[in-house]
C-alpha cells in the first residue's frame, strides 16, 4: 500500500511540474496562445466548409441520379431507333459487300488477261 502512495505522489509531482512549466511557457509567449486560437478557428472553418462541400456533393449526386433516371426512356428510344436502322441497313450493306467482291473479281480478271509481248 505504501508503494501506491509513493507512485501517486510521484505522478502528482511530475504533473504539477509539467503544468507549472507549461503555464510559465504560455504566459511568457502570448503569441503562442494567439497562434493556437487562430489554428483552432481555421480548423473549425475548414470542417464547416468540408461539411458544406459534402452536402453539395450529396445534392449533386441525387440530381445526377434523377437526371439519369429521367433520361432513361429517351436513351431506350434512341437505342430502339438505332437497332431498327441497323436492321433495315443490314441487307443493303450485304448487297454492297457482294457488289464490291464482284467488282474486285472482275478487276482481278482484267488484270490477269493482259496480253503478253
Amino acid at each position: 500500500m505504501a508503494k501506491k502512495k509513493n507512485h501517486r505522489l510521484l505522478k502528482l509531482t511530475v504533473l504539477s511540474l509539467l503544468g507549472y512549466r507549461g503555464g510559465k511557457y504560455v504566459l511568457s509567449h502570448p503569441d503562442f496562445l494567439t497562434s493556437i486560437k487562430q489554428s483552432f478557428t481555421e480548423t473549425i472553418e475548414s470542417i464547416h466548409h468540408f461539411g458544406q462541400a459534402v452536402t453539395k456533393l450529396k445534392d449533386s449526386t441525387q440530381k445526377l441520379q434523377q437526371a439519369v433516371a429521367d433520361s432513361q426512356p429517351t436513351l431506350n428510344a434512341i437505342q430502339k431507333d438505332v437497332d431498327h436502322f441497323q436492321y433495315k441497313l443490314q441487307p443493303r450493306l450485304e448487297r454492297i459487300e457482294k457488289l464490291t467482291q464482284d467488282i474486285n473479281k472482275q478487276l482481278d480478271s482484267i488484270g490477269s488477261d493482259k496480253p503478253t509481248k
